[in-house]
């Protein structure tokens, strides 16, 4: 008997067959992750940029060394990941484009005659045309055990995104994101169509774009699913209150003391976020209490939108650089800080960040490198100084210790042991902070969990202030919050608004300092804006919070400035400049700093 049936309902049997093969359960779908091995060509981590030995692209510390995924599959598609550990220099695929014609331009992946109806790779690009544009980053060849190859073009806007970017597109999904210390960084999961047989290998081609393979995998169709930005607050934290108002700008004295808080990527959003969700109304803070307020302008040497390390040596320094350079000009000469000069001339310095020691704010008051990624070059900067405190998270100890004794210096230094025969207590816990020799000097390295709550940051700021007031010709103290620039890059609101009131505790210390002492200038300010953030509160419904986050890059928006004591009048006005803040304090002190020095000068 034959059956037949009309068209139309044909039709719909077949796309109904084609919807149940796509429906198939996750268990049901088979994957050959594709060990990447032998086409491996590079790191993810770099120690110097643009020296041409190769790791991720050549950026020194911009780099993707803090990849370690908790589980290897995104989307529901597995992956096989090599790790640094067991494959040094090794681990992923890179070539370098138009932008980095000396690393490789192709690269092949064996695959040992697997198959699959798609393959998956998790990439990323740099140096990227308009997206829409729609240029190739690279040609995906396919060859086939029969002798057939397939060629595939990898188009950027369309199959692959931008890893500084968080932009998804149609067969490009952003599925990892993470921040390096430079700034928020992705990876994307492309799916192409390959003809369902066994494949020999597969060959990488770079055109129009650096091109950067992670992993690979063969299989069954599935959707690709990317990351969705969670906008919701609901924890609670603590705030600092003010207390008595205080009185307005102060003489025009000269501060015996100076305290600099800086909230790295705080902008004026992040302000405005922290004070609406903990305060129920904007301008709550502590810092918006301060009497002298203004807008401070960010742009470094070579573009509008400047990074800490440009941001840092114009607050520390006096003088616009390029992005990722500290303490030097654009062109190399060395600069020197207010900060090295007034401790020359017998003030205590005191630096405390929660981000590395060797991280591009702190090491903007002490050191001078071409490149921020230059860890093992600030961490000898550090030492040199000679500053009283020097505090950072764990992160940094590593550029002060050799490989041999456990550290990440490819020398053989050991500054750790140094700076320890130099006087120096080493701290791990703010209690060793607290509980240190008063006639030491601290190098700190905060264990991890110790500068998460609201209040560390004005704990560890309580401590130094104790310790730096004992010097008779006045100190410096800079206190820096990172993970508000986390939470920018990262479109991360508790993130945001958790470092914004870690800025504020340390603020409340240091202004309760100030006026017991009557006699030290509190400043409040941050490097730069990052997320390009904006909140607000709707009134249908009533009440409901509203936050969007623009980019998850650095952008050029003006950010606050804030000053208390005596000195503050030189900051007031609408808007200053980044390198007011290093040429007032020098004003006030009635410091003189010498001109850049070229290397090898005498």
């Amino acid at each position: 008997m034959t059956l037949t049936c009309a068209p139309r309902v044909l039709t719909r049997f077949l796309a109904a067959c084609a919807a149940c093969a796509l429906s198939l359960s996750a268990a049901e779908r088979t994957f050959s992750p594709l060990p990447l091995g032998a086409g491996a060509n590079t790191g993810f981590s770099d120690a110097q940029a643009e020296d041409r030995q190769g790791g991720w692209l050549d950026l020194g510390g911009n780099d993707l060394r803090m990849f370690s995924p908790e589980k290897p599959a995104f989307s529901g598609v597995p992956f096989a990941f090599l790790k640094e550990s067991a494959s040094p220099g090794k681990t992923c695929i890179v070539l370098g484009g138009p932008k980095r014609p000396y690393l490789p331009a192709s690269a092949t992946l064996p695959v040992d005659n697997k198959s699959g109806a798609f393959l998956y790779l998790l990439h990323g690009a740099a140096w990227c045309p308009p997206a829409k544009e729609q240029k190739m980053t690279g040609v995906l060849f396919v060859d086939y055990a029969d002798g057939k190859t397939s060629e595939i073009h990898v188009r950027f806007g369309r199959d692959v995104g931008d890893w500084a970017k968080p932009d998804s597109y149609k067969n490009a999904a952003r599925v990892w994101t993470a921040y390096n210390g430079n700034t928020q960084v992705s990876l994307f999961l492309s799916r192409f169509a390959l003809k369902d047989k066994p494949v020999r290998a597969v060959r990488l081609e770079a055109r129009e774009s650096a091109w950067m393979v992670v992993a690979a995998t063969l299989g069954d169709e599935t959707p690709l699913k990317p990351l969705k930005p969670d906008l919701k607050l609901d924890k609670l934290y603590t705030a600092p209150a003010l207390g008595v108002p205080l009185p307005p700008a102060a003489s025009p004295a000269a501060p015996k003391n100076i305290i600099l808080l800086i909230g790295d990527g705080m902008g004026p959003g992040a302000l405005k976020l922290a004070s609406l969700y903990q305060h129920k109304a904007p301008g709550r803070l502590v810092m918006e209490q301060l009497p002298v307020a203004s807008f401070c302008t960010t742009l470094s040497a070579n573009t509008n939108v400047t990074d800490s390390a440009a941001a840092a040596t114009a607050i520390a320094c006096g003088h616009k650089t390029s992005n990722a350079s500290i303490g030097v000009t654009p062109d190399k000469a060395a600069l020197t800080s207010f900060s090295e000069v007034a401790h020359k001339q017998g003030r205590a310095i005191g630096i405390i960040t929660s981000d590395s020691i060797t991280g591009a704010t702190p090491a903007g008051f002490y050191a001078h490198v071409n490149s921020r990624g230059s860890y093992s070059d600030v961490a000898d900067c550090a030492a040199a100084s000679a500053f009283e405190i020097l505090i950072g998270n764990a992160n940094g100890k590593a550029w002060f210790a050799p490989k041999a004794a456990g550290g990440q210096r490819a020398d053989t230094r050991n500054l750790l042991a140094e700076m320890t025969s130099a006087g120096y207590a080493v701290a791990e816990e703010p209690e060793a902070f607290a509980q240190a020799p008063q006639d030491q000097r601290v190098l700190g390295f905060m264990k991890k969990g110790t500068l998460d709550s609201e209040t560390c940051l004005a704990q560890l700021t309580e401590t130094a202030l104790a310790r730096l007031s004992k010097n008779e010709k006045g100190f410096f103290l800079m206190v820096e919050c990172t993970i508000t620039d986390g939470g920018g890059h990262g479109n991360n609101p508790e993130l945001t608004v958790r470092g914004t009131l870690q800025v504020d505790w340390a603020v409340k210390a240091a202004v309760d300092f100030a006026r017991r002492q009557n006699d030290t200038l509190v400043l409040v300010t941050a490097d730069h804006e990052t997320g390009g953030l904006t909140c607000s509160i709707t009134n249908n419904p009533p009440g409901k919070l509203v936050i969007d986050y623009a980019t998850t890059s650095h952008t050029g928006i003006p950010v606050n400035l804030f000053a208390f004591g005596p000195g503050s009048h030189l900051f007031e006005g609408k808007a200053v400049d980044n390198t007011d803040i290093c040429k007032n304090i020098t004003s006030l002190w009635q410091l003189s700093l010498p001109p850049p020095k070229q290397a090898g000068a005498n």
